[in-house]
């Protein structure tokens, strides 16, 4: 009997110990991420004490909610106004306020009594972008419109949308949100970051729903709905201009970077950029036949930016300040009152 209670005590001393082993293994390891999580080295991207950051800079919104100085209303007599309208791209995420080529046209321009308002809010596609200028154009009282185009704003869904994807998610999504939650509750949060990415890697890589580039590239078919979505806001945009009696609205591709790591080489397009430059391409040709003013600019970062890594980090592939630069000086020209 006592040789049995003691050969008891030895399994479950055993079972504790490789419990507690595993465990060292297990935080040992989350620390060995979280030391080499390039996030560590770069900026705060996120809220602070209520302030928003966008890698290390400030986002400051004005009354209205906007990434944006405060505006006087109405409009001075005298002032030619610029209203620009756009997603995350326009907003300058990864930037300071002042490297934005809004920001950048309007030191060029006010001088000339002309003012340059940023109306862009993050993963704003299209159609919402259309709705936004229905509100806020009688406001802002602008002169001439400009729309910043970015290549995922024809999908009103998150860039990685599917019906396949969204099916999973549907039966598979509340376990991962379990599992990925029960680890950021012990502390476990890189763990629960490659899991989730590995799940959902996984699925991509067997085909239970297309890569995004795959799905994507859907939203461009000239019968989709997301592609009539697209076109009908154009038209919207052009007639609240053309009600106003403005001068034609601008439609400007804001070309990026494909990579974060390593260049993008818009003289030597591989396959992912040449599936970006068809986006774009489309895009234009279509704001151009509702009657927009259109301007890209491939020819530009070709002459300029020609082995240069398009992106703000290693992590996030918005556009870096060099490309803005880009931006304000071939739209300056057009925008001239």
């Amino acid at each position: 009997m006592r040789n049995k209670r003691a050969r008891r005590a030895k399994v479950v001393k055993l079972i504790f110990l490789n419990i507690g082993l595993f465990l060292i293994l297990v935080y040992s390891v989350e620390l060995i991420l979280a030391r080499l999580d390039p996030a560590r080295r770069l900026p705060t991207n996120g809220v602070v004490d209520d302030l928003i950051y966008t890698w290390g800079h400030p986002a400051v919104p004005n009354r209205h909610g906007f990434r944006e100085k405060e505006f006087a209303e109405p409009k001075p007599d005298g002032l030619y106004r610029i209203m620009v309208l756009g997603d995350s791209l326009t907003w300058g995420v990864g930037i300071a306020t002042e490297e934005r080529y809004t920001d950048l046209l309007q030191a060029q321009l006010a001088s000339e009594n002309v003012e340059v308002l940023n109306f862009a809010f993050p993963g704003g596609p299209t159609v919402y972008i259309r709705d936004l200028l229905a509100e806020y154009i009688d406001i802002v009282e602008p002169d001439r419109i400009v729309l910043g185009f970015c290549l995922n704003d024809p999908q009103p869904d998150k860039q990685t949308y599917s019906v396949e994807r969204e099916r999973f998610e549907d039966r598979y999504g509340g376990a991962i949100e379990a599992v990925v939650g029960a680890l950021d509750k012990v502390a476990l949060l890189q763990w629960s970051d490659r899991v989730e990415k590995g799940i959902y890697g996984l699925a991509e890589r067997t085909g239970v729903f297309p890569p995004w580039p795959e799905a994507l590239d859907r939203a461009y078919e000239p019968n989709s709905v997301q592609w009539s979505g697209f076109l009908s806001a154009l038209r919207d945009i052009k007639r609240m201009s053309d009600d106003r009696g403005l001068a034609p609205p601008v439609f400007a591709v804001l070309n990026q970077g494909v990579y974060t790591d390593r260049p993008t080489d818009y003289a030597h397009p591989d396959e992912m950029l040449k599936l970006y430059l068809k986006w774009y391409r489309q895009a234009e040709a279509a704001a151009a036949e509702v009657g927009f003013v259109t301007v890209s600019f491939e020819g530009e970062i070709v002459a300029e930016l020609p082995n240069a890594v398009l992106a703000v980090n290693v992590l996030d592939p918005h556009p870096p300040k060099e490309l803005h630069a880009i931006y304000a000086r071939k739209l300056l020209p057009l925008l001239r009152p």
